[in-house]
């Protein structure tokens, strides 16, 4: 059977291992060709026994079979995180389950255009024309810390905190979710990965091997040049380089990425030139999120007249 005309347009691999020091893999890849390019998806599980593993492969799962069933668009990606998010956080309401949740990465080629879907500190990065570039930004507590200027980049790397995920598919009802795109030029290579390789390897290592080798040579070689500097954590990789851009006809959606530029998007807004947006589906705010503020206010000044009155 011939291969969907927008896979001849690329070249693709992902690869999990469970690392040295780790007897179960809870991280889980996955990846399908399209008619319109692929899908392909990192994810690194968590929670006891065995629920980070079922956390991310829920996560793999739903996310392909949606988005192969589905037109390819910004929204179809985000209903497939939010689908993800709501069958892990079900499976999570059992006593056995408590804890579980997992980060989750997604390309969605849609040729010309790519859509990453992100939440956690699994990664996408960009190889451009000797440029490496990372697209996502960590849902970390070290992350946010170096953000504010509190952390240097080397600290972040060795504080004792740095496993700390400060957003995961399956942690709440509904999934908070970093939405990017970018037109893609041929030659593009893309890497998602899990903490244990980005947290292992420098991006000086990641670029050159992405550089010298097709992507199942890469994804090996990454894979096994982890575990020389100790596998401390599961390890996770997909690669895919873009072989030429066909030519399609114009998109349903509309979105400011000619320029070929990575930029947040922002559903019914303009978009960014920066990937740090949340997006959230539209939904009703809850009574809590509506009034918290006035709760908390009323709170507040009662506190304040019993302690008035009571020093009567």
């Amino acid at each position: 059977m011939p291969a969907p005309e927008g896979a001849t347009a690329l070249e693709a691999a992902v690869l999990t291992h469970p690392g040295r020091k780790r007897h179960v893999n809870q991280d889980a890849v996955g990846q399908r060709f399209t008619p319109y390019g692929g899908v392909f998806i990192v994810a690194d599980g968590m929670g006891g026994h065995r629920t980070g593993e079922i956390a991310s492969q829920l996560a793999v799962q739903h996310i392909l079979d949606h988005l192969t069933h589905t037109p390819p668009s910004p929204s179809a990606l985000l209903e497939a995180f939010e689908e993800a998010n709501h069958a892990i956080y079900e499976a999570g309401q059992r006593p056995e389950s408590r804890g579980m949740g997992t980060t989750a990465t997604a390309l969605l080629l849609d040729l010309p255009y790519a859509l990453i879907g992100h939440v956690g500190d699994s990664r996408a990065y960009l190889l451009r024309e000797g440029t490496f570039t990372q697209l996502t930004q960590d849902h970390s507590w070290v992350a946010e810390r170096v953000r504010q200027g509190l952390l240097t980049m080397e600290e972040a790397r060795n504080h004792r905190w740095r496993n700390v995920i400060t957003n995961a598919l399956g942690s709440f009802p509904h999934a908070r979710v970093d939405l990017i795109g970018l037109k893609v030029r041929p030659g593009d290579v893309f890497l998602l990965c899990s903490d244990g390789l980005s947290g292992v390897l420098e991006n000086e290592v990641l670029q050159e091997v992405l550089e010298a080798l097709p992507p199942e040579d890469a994804t090996r070689r990454l894979v096994q040049l982890a575990n020389e500097w100790g596998g401390p954590d599961n390890i996770s990789v997909a690669i895919v380089r873009i072989q030429h851009v066909p030519e399609t006809a114009p998109k349903p959606y509309a979105l400011p990425l000619e320029t070929g530029e990575p930029v947040t998007l922002r559903l019914g807004e303009e978009a960014e030139a920066v990937s740090t947006q949340v997006i959230e589906p539209s939904r009703p705010q809850s009574f809590w999120r509506k009034y918290r503020d006035l709760i908390f206010l009323a709170a507040y000044v009662a506190l304040l007249l019993f302690v008035l009155l009571n020093q009567r």
